[in-house]
């Protein structure tokens, strides 16, 4: 099984590009947080590719900085430098993306209705009224 999930914020926003037939892909580099030597926090830097669909909904949402979780699968390239060395690359092609919000926007004021709407109790003379914040 490939299955890849992972929780970062990425460095810069996503880059679109056309391959030669037309298809889209956006690159990402996703920055995701571990516990390195002595306990402290270290960054590792994960290249990530979306396609199709995920890739028009990564270029529209995703942005620099702002926490996101994917899914995916990992994936090599290799290629042949022009130094005639034998090169691998890793990188994940996203699958899925969650848009996971920032800890700062947690503290953001929620939306609650202008006045109470007193609705009407049930026939049932035990019943009390309610205050619903909105119309019925």
């Amino acid at each position: 099984m490939n299955i890849i999930t992972l929780v970062g914020r990425p460095g810069k926003e996503p880059e679109a590009k056309l391959t030669p037939n037309g298809n889209k892909v956006v690159n990402l580099s996703l920055g995701v947080d571990r516990r390195g030597k002595d306990n402290k926090k270290e960054t590792d830097w994960i290249d990530c590719q979306a396609w199709g669909k995920t890739a028009d909904f990564v270029e529209g949402y995703v942005k620099k900085g702002e926490r996101v979780g994917i899914v995916g699968s990992l994936q090599t390239r290799t290629w042949e430098a022009q130094d005639g060395s034998n090169r691998k690359a890793y990188f994940v092609v996203i699958d899925k993306v969650e848009l996971m919000g920032d800890r700062r926007e947690s503290a953001a004021p929620t939306v609650q209705a202008e006045k109470p709407v007193q609705a009407e109790a049930p026939t049932n003379q035990a019943e009390e009224h309610y205050d619903l914040p909105f119309e019925i």
